[in-house]
């Protein structure tokens, strides 16, 4: 029998979410908007990969940076997602984290940490450097500094190797999840990468 007879197409962490929610009676109260959310924004993270990666080879890479700060996110935003249709975080937390870019981009730290340390993440000698939401605004507008005099444009301050980071940062992140979740098995969210 083909997978998506046996389970609509869903992953395996995915069935298995919806099972537990299933078993503990969050069925009935999980809001599957926020399921429908984890789909959209890892799926818009993928898009916003492979745009990134095109401005990458074109060698646009201040605004391949600014794509790929973007997707990361994303990613963040589809794992609190996540993690409010598990139960594990409330919708008011939730909100808050969603509006808050820094926290948002604080919740995908672990990104950087597999990153660096994995040794399957450690082929091509790229580190995966802190998430700035502020570099990222640097990326796509000039701005001026006043007190200093200064002037900065994203060619300024953004290299070629920070947006090789950020573009690693992105692929290590969606590799992660589905490792965790269509290979392990585990629970979307959070929960997942609990084990």
């Amino acid at each position: 029998m083909k997978k998506d007879k046996i389970n609509n197409g869903l992953s395996n962490g995915v069935m298995k979410t919806m099972l537990m929610n299933h078993l503990t009676g969050r069925a009935k109260t999980a809001n599957k908007l926020y399921l429908d959310m984890y789909f959209r924004s890892l799926n818009e993270s993928k898009k916003l990969l492979n745009e990134a990666l095109i401005l990458f080879t074109n060698k646009a890479y201040e605004r391949s940076y600014f794509l790929g700060f973007s997707a990361l996110e994303e990613i963040s935003k589809s794992q609190i997602a996540a993690d409010v249709y598990t139960g594990f975080i409330t919708e008011d937390e939730f909100k808050k984290i969603y509006r808050d870019h820094k926290e948002k981009i604080l919740r995908v730290k672990w990104i950087q940490l597999d990153g660096n340390v994995f040794p399957c993440f450690n082929y091509d000698g790229v580190k995966i450097k802190d998430f700035d939401f502020k570099k990222k605004l640097k990326s796509m507008y000039v701005d001026v500094d006043f007190v200093r005099g200064e002037i900065s444009s994203p060619s300024i301050c953004i290299s070629k190797e920070d947006a090789k980071s950020i573009l690693k940062a992105v692929e290590v992140g969606l590799q992660s999840i589905f490792m965790v979740t269509e290979i392990n098995g585990e629970q979307i969210g959070t929960k997942g990468f609990m084990k």
